[in-house]
C-alpha cells in the first residue's frame, strides 16, 4: 500500500525540502521516494547503522523526517528512530555516469555518531501523537500571530493614511493662506 500511495502521489523528493549533497554529474533535480526507501544509512563516522524504513511528509508535502530502522539483524530486533530534516544528507550513488534512472541508489548520511543516533526518538504512536499536536499548535500560533500582525498592520496603515490626509489638508490650507496674503 505504501508503494502504491507513493506511486499515485508521484511524490519526488523536493530538492528544497531537505539538505541534499550530490556530485555535480549526478544532480538531476528530481529524486524518487521509492528509491530512497530501504536506502542504507550511515553515521557521521561512515559506519552503516540501518536503512530508511519510511518517509514522513508535512502538510506542504516537504520531507519532515526519515524513519530509520537501526540495529536489526535480517529484519528482526531493530529499532525505528526518527531523523528530522536537516540532520542528514542524501547522496546519489552511481557506478558510472550512464546508468538508467532506475539504477540509481541513494545513501543517507547522518550528522550524528552512532551513540547520538541511539538517542534519537523512537518512532511510535506516542511520538506521532506528540509531533502531530506540536505541529498543530505551531500552526495555531502562526495563525494567531499572523492575524494579530494583520490587525496591527491594518491599524497602522489606517493611522498613517489619516495622518497623510491631514498633512495634505494642512499644506493646502497653508498654501491658500500664503496665496491670499500675497
Amino acid at each position: 500500500m505504501r508503494t502504491q500511495l507513493i506511486r499515485k502521489l508521484g511524490v519526488p523528493l523536493l530538492a528544497g525540502s531537505m539538505v541534499l549533497s550530490f556530485s555535480a554529474s549526478a544532480t538531476e533535480g528530481l529524486y524518487s521516494v521509492e528509491a530512497l526507501l530501504d536506502a542504507d544509512v550511515y553515521d557521521a563516522d561512515g559506519q552503516e547503522i540501518g536503512e530508511v524504513e519510511d518517509i514522513l511528509l508535512s502538510d506542504d508535502m516537504s520531507i519532515h523526517s526519515l524513519i530509520i530502522e537501526t540495529g536489526s539483524l535480517l529484519g528482526l530486533g531493530g529499532r525505528e528512530v526518527v531523523a528530522e530534516r536537516g540532520t542528514f544528507t542524501v547522496r546519489v550513488e552511481l557506478e558510472d555516469d550512464n546508468e538508467a534512472f532506475d539504477d540509481i541508489d541513494y545513501e543517507v548520511h547522518m550528522e550524528a555518531t552512532q551513540d547520538a543516533v541511539k538517542a534519537l526518538p523512537e518512532y511510535n504512536e506516542g511520538w506521532w501523537n506528540q509531533t502531530k499536536e506540536s505541529l498543530s499548535q505551531a500552526w495555531e500560533n502562526t495563525k494567531d500571530t499572523s492575524q494579530s500582525a494583520w490587525e496591527s498592520t491594518k491599524e497602522a496603515t489606517s493611522s498613517a493614511w489619516h495622518n497623510v490626509r491631514e498633512g495634505v489638508d494642512n499644506m493646502g490650507d497653508k498654501a491658500k493662506e500664503a496665496t491670499n496674503n500675497n
